[in-house]
């Protein structure tokens, strides 16, 4: 006989951190893409060396992804992006924009 636990189907964990930086990290535009800029955006409380290093690899991947496209800075803000986090990650970067 089983038991309630027993019938449960297995739970996968979900890793939101992951998920955000697999978002950044994608080449594709869009809503989920957009979200995620604007959560890492709002991360600015915290300094930027106390974030994670993948977050802070996928957030200097899809600034330079933008930069290369011709995006400025009034553009990353309008992508998302907090104006400190737009700035620590071109600081990174060693670029600046206009």
């Amino acid at each position: 006989m089983k038991t309630q636990e027993q019938e449960q189907t297995p739970t996968v964990a979900v890793d939101p951190m992951e998920d955000l930086c697999q978002a950044l990290f994608s080449t594709e535009e869009g809503t989920k893409k957009k979200a995620a800029r604007q959560t890492a955006g709002a991360m600015t409380q915290r300094p930027w060396p106390q974030l994670p290093s993948r977050l802070r690899s996928a957030i200097r991947s899809d600034v330079g992804r933008l930069l290369d496209s011709g995006k400025g800075q009034g553009q990353l803000l309008e992508a998302g992006y907090s104006a400190a986090v737009v700035n620590q990650a071109l600081r990174d970067l060693g670029r600046s924009v206009a």
